[in-house]
């Protein structure tokens, strides 16, 4: 009986070799977003597994997304092809796409930040430019990520009245994205008019 009993103990117990073995995650698959581990030699890319491939090194081939949008990134141009890359799946973790559904993008009227060489302007939009010339499809689909900012340029006093110049004409700037932040802004009180917030 004393044997039986170690026998069945024997079986239920873990080896060593199980305990040094990492637990396995759910297994990704074809159609699963993930994000890459972060390094510190490159930046964090986004993905869209597309194909897999199964060996000694369990490996995807990913469509790369925009962080901003989650839209499939393009070579060259909105009608060329997509973005594409390798990563082995020990080097992937899955996406927590709650941190970019739910954050801000760029909105027409929205009174924005931009930093340029110490240099810091306030601005309006009032349109998205595509980097390439191309139509921007910011304007039907919501921000995209990568058009250019054209805005009117303000200033970052209470009131946040249109800058002029000599001739009279309203001042504009245009302002890549990753140099700009959203301004919260503040009502017209006993302070002044309507301003920014603190940044």
């Amino acid at each position: 009986m004393k044997i039986r009993l170690r026998r069945i103990k024997k079986k239920l117990s873990p080896s060593l070799g199980d305990l040094r073995k990492p637990k396995r995650q759910c297994s990704l698959s074809v159609g699963d977003r993930v994000e890459e581990i972060s390094s510190e030699s490159f930046p964090v890319r986004i993905g869209e597994i597309v194909l897999v491939r199964d060996g000694r090194c369990r490996s995807f081939e990913l469509i790369q997304l925009n962080p901003h949008s989650l839209e499939p990134l393009c070579r060259g141009g909105d009608f060329a092809e997509f973005k594409r890359f390798r990563q082995s799946e020990d080097r992937c973790i899955p996406l927590d796409e709650t941190k970019y559904v739910k954050r801000r993008t760029f909105q027409i009227g929205d009174v924005i930040r931009n930093v340029l060489a110490n240099n810091v302007r306030y601005g309006i939009i009032v349109n998205f430019l595509h980097p390439d010339g191309l139509l921007a499809s910011s304007h039907e689909k919501g921000y995209n990520g990568k058009d250019h900012l054209e805005c009117i340029r303000i200033s970052g006093r209470p009131g946040l009245f249109r800058k002029k110049d000599r001739n009279g004409q309203v001042m504009r700037f245009v302002a890549r994205p990753e140099r700009s932040k959203i301004c919260s802004l503040l009502p017209m009180d006993g302070k002044g008019g309507l301003r920014i917030g603190n940044m």
